[in-house]
Order: C-alpha cells, then structure tokens, then sequence
C-alpha cells in the first residue's frame, strides 16, 4: 500500500544526491554517516516538520505531485500516517523508512 525502503536504498538515495526532500519528523542526526559532500546534500534537502505540518509545507514549496519526498521518524509509525496523508492528496512519489530510524541504524550496523 506505502511505499518503504530499507538502508540501501536509504543510502543510494542520499549518496546518488537524488533530488528529493527528506522530511525529519524527530531530532535525527544523520550527519555523521555521511561524508562531508553528501552532508552538504543533506542539509539541502531536510526539513524538520511535525507530522500535520508535512503537506502544507509541501503545498507551500509548491512541489510537483510526482517529487520525491521521504519521511523518517524514530520508530515508522508517524512516518507511515504521514505518506498516507500525502498518498490520499495525490503525491506519487512518498516514502518512509519502515520501522524508522531506529531499523535505519540496525541495517546499517549489519551493512558495514
């Protein structure tokens, strides 16, 4: 029904610099995973938003329906009800990171 990706996918969308905002939903550090030229791509594209706040900020960017548009929270759960809510107002292109940052991280221990 959602579309969720995992920390590979996770990872090539910021080490690719995909152009895409990256909606924080709570006080995730990602930087110190990343080099310092993708955490200049980071910084470019993160929001910092609660989860009600999502879609009028992206109403208010203006944003095509079909932009690329990840949501990441600590656990999913928020992150889930989010890309609903985008879903339902016709965005094509919402993610989230199923079981949230806390999977991220785990995944990630297991990657390296």
């Amino acid at each position: 029904m959602f579309n969720t990706i995992g920390y590979f996918q996770f990872n090539n969308l910021i080490q690719g610099r995909i152009p895409m905002l990256l909606v924080l939903l709570d006080n995730i550090d990602l930087a110190p995973w990343f080099n310092q030229v993708t955490r200049l791509h980071l910084e470019n594209i993160v929001v910092h938003s609660q989860p009600e706040q999502v879609l009028p900020l992206i109403q208010e960017r203006k944003l095509p329906l079909h932009y690329a548009v990840l949501v990441l929270d600590n656990d999913g759960v928020r992150s889930a009800s989010t890309v609903e809510a985008l879903e339902k107002a016709g965005f094509t292109n919402a993610y989230y990171v199923k079981g949230g940052f806390a999977a991220l991280a785990n995944e990630r221990t297991q990657q390296i």
